[in-house]
């Protein structure tokens, strides 16, 4: 290639060169000094699995192209995948044009293939995405003319790449040195009669000012997320999503919480600078589906126009604090307490954005902070504190569900294989006590080796620490860690999948680290292995509801299915498109179990409503809807009660199914 860059022209190249660069790099500065306003926090580790993600999530697009944004999401991934071949082969112009220096590969045939087909593709794309937006608005996008203006750059660049490419060729200065010729040749421009050079020297030059401005304006723009993403991805959590970040040395901390942008970490201003605005953890809020005033999108970008329209200030004084405290941070004390933590908004982010950190952090210091818990929330708090469950119902009965089961506890049997950790909601509510009874059934059935700790056992904490109360958790943590020590605990069942997740995923920041299975994948275990046989039962219909701690936050979809499958005479019905890592939230999660929906639908109506839903388009709605966790029995139930449809739909735990088909049941036993 002969680049239009004699003589002066390199220099004015250079020049233009060095101004886009360098508005880009002071514009990048400024927001990286804005970034560290926040606490540090270390996330280094395990760089091999950082990698990994930067391969799957970040060029490959994984969490773009899901269902059922697949469509959109592969074109924007054409316009991602593009935007980084024509970014390496502007980088070869600008090299050839100032140094007379060629990238290696960059006159290969396959490169200049990928380059011609991906500038097609990435027209292709802006023009659904221009559509999009202009007929086919998405609800919860926000579409503001920034994203017209890079859009159109996009394009600019799109077309006069291809524009120099054909008048290059035509005016003999692109030499094709390859079998396969480039679109230039295949399908040559009529240009007029010795205007092909004049073409491609202006062409050549809108290109790559077009680029430079790009990255000029890039660090203001919402389109930042190209560059942000790479480090937001490599950076992600490494604790398991299911796990909240631990705050060590609790009783030495003066503050509590986020109240400022201090509070923050530099990671979770970095997760600002790279929201899309694609609006897809808004459109999967199960709260502001629902009328609620929760908007996950909404969060993060108030966080970040915060942290841009005081970033300045903050750094001039070191003492400033900025606007405080959390409820003023662009955000209400609703919206915080809307939350059901029930990872949707994580699961659907393209760019690993990490919703739940911020607003438990803004929670902890309403509640630790503040005192300002809603009330019933501080009410159930007040009964962990004192009774060890939020329901304040006296400790000393919580084995009394297994009275006459043959049910033996860890000081009677302290040579059990397991624990089974029965959990707050199977101990004291009448409806789970049931389920606990028919997991008894089931693991006495198939000779496992199992003992509960009766009173000895405290709640996990988990409502607490979802409600902002670290303290709290830390504190019925260690007693039940305590009590696992003193009976050498080492192999733990819960029926309750936030039991589960707690223990598996958080106890071991406080050193307990155990074998922890739900009770559904050890069912399975023991359908698989024939521990167990099950009999003949009623054909029946039943739709699996996919628990949040057991699917989204775990990854457990398969086992629950599996066992459903396995028993005879059930026919699984999918409650389509809301299931598996689109399920709907019941609304109990994140402490709401404990607080009062005042404001629009209940979240547990709307599910249920799905559920009649999905079986109305399948042909026939179901009569019973299963699933594995005591907070979503309890809100199916309630939400089946309002609709006044008992007896068209009866909400039960897998575990239920499998206890009544169990064959030569043990003597005593009742399912």
């Amino acid at each position: 290639m002969i680049p239009p860059t004699q003589g002066l022209g390199a220099l004015a190249l250079a020049a233009v060169a060095a101004l886009g660069v360098g508005a880009f790099a002071y514009r990048a500065w400024r927001l990286y000094r804005y970034l560290r306003l926040g606490w540090d926090e270390d996330r280094r580790a395990n760089v091999g699995r950082r990698l990994k993600d930067e391969l799957v999530i970040y060029l490959l697009q994984r969490k773009l192209l899901k269902r059922p944004y697949y469509l959109r999401g592969l074109a924007h991934a054409f316009i991602f995948w593009g935007f980084i071949v024509i970014t390496l082969g502007t980088a070869d112009l600008l090299a050839s044009g100032i140094f007379g220096l060629r990238m290696p590969g960059a006159e290969s045939g396959a490169f200049v293939w990928a380059v011609d087909v991906f500038a097609v593709l990435v027209l292709v794309s802006i023009a659904l995405a221009l559509g999009r937006r202009l007929f086919f608005k998405p609800p919860r996008m926000h579409i503001a003319l920034d994203g017209y203006v890079i859009l159109t750059l996009i394009a600019v660049l799109m077309v006069s790449l291809l524009l120099f490419e054909h008048a290059g060729v035509a005016a003999g200065y692109l030499a094709i040195r390859q079998s396969v010729p480039p679109f230039a040749q295949l399908l040559p421009l009529p240009f007029p009669a010795g205007s092909a050079g004049g073409i491609f020297a202006a062409a050549w030059w809108v290109h790559v000012v077009t680029v430079l401005g790009f990255l000029a304006y890039l660090p203001q723009s919402k389109h930042l997320h190209i560059v942000t993403t790479l480090p937001n991805v490599f950076f992600r959590s490494e604790r398991p999503r299911g796990a909240l970040r631990f705050v060590d040395k609790i009783e030495e901390q003066e503050r509590f919480g986020a109240a400022t942008l201090r509070d923050l970490s530099w990671k979770q201003h970095l997760d600002g600078y790279t929201c899309t605005e694609c609006g897809r953890c808004s459109d999967n809020c199960p709260a502001l589906a629902t009328g609620k005033p929760l908007d996950p999108q909404k969060i993060v970008l108030d966080l970040r126009d915060l942290l841009l329209k005081e970033g300045d200030l903050l750094l001039k004084d070191p003492t400033a604090t900025g606007t405080a405290p959390a409820h003023q941070l662009q955000t209400k004390p609703d919206e915080l307490w809307a939350c059901t933590t029930c990872a949707a908004c994580v699961e659907q982010c393209p760019v690993t954005i990490e919703h739940i950190d911020k607003i438990v952090d803004m929670r902890r210091y309403l509640t630790m902070q503040e005192a300002a818990a809603p009330p019933e929330a501080q009410r159930a708090m007040t009964n962990i504190e004192r009774a060890g469950n939020p329901w304040g119902e006296a400790a000393g009965t919580r084995g009394d569900w297994a009275e006459g089961l043959g049910v033996p506890t860890f000081a009677e049997k302290p040579d059990a294989e397991y624990l089974y950790f029965v959990g707050c909601a199977a101990s004291f509510d009448r409806r789970n006590q049931r389920v606990a009874k028919a997991l008894a059934r089931i693991l006495q059935g198939a000779g496992t080796s199992f003992a509960i700790l009766a009173a000895a056992e405290t709640c996990n904490g988990d409502p607490a620490r979802r409600m902002g109360n670290e303290y709290l958790w830390q504190i019925q943590a260690q007693r039940n860690i305590e009590t696992f020590g003193r009976y050498n605990v080492r192999k733990i069942i819960a029926s309750c999948p936030h039991c589960f997740n707690t223990i598996a995923n958080e106890y071991p920041q406080l050193g307990g680290a155990y074998q922890v299975v739900h009770a559904l994948q050890l069912v399975q275990d023991l359908i698989s292995e024939k521990r167990i046989a099950l009999g003949p039962g009623v054909a029946e219909s039943v739709a699996y509801h996919d628990p949040c701690y057991l699917g989204r936050h775990n990854g457990i979809y398969e086992d629950p299915r599996a066992v459903l499958d396995a028993i005879d005479g059930v026919t699984r019905m999918e409650i389509e498109p809301h299931h598996r890592e689109r399920g709907f939230c019941c609304g109990a999660g994140g402490g709401r179990m404990w607080m009062e929906e005042k404001v629009g639908q209940r979240v547990n109506h709307r599910r249920v409503e799905q559920i009649l839903a999905a079986g109305d388009a399948k042909g026939g709605r179901p009569a019973k809807v299963a699933s594995g966790c005591p907070f979503c029995l309890i809100m199916l139930d309630e939400g089946v009660g309002a609709k006044g449809i008992q007896e068209e739909l009866k909400p039960v735990d897998v575990l239920e199914l499998v206890a009544a088909r169990i064959t030569d049941p043990k003597e005593g036993l009742t399912a």
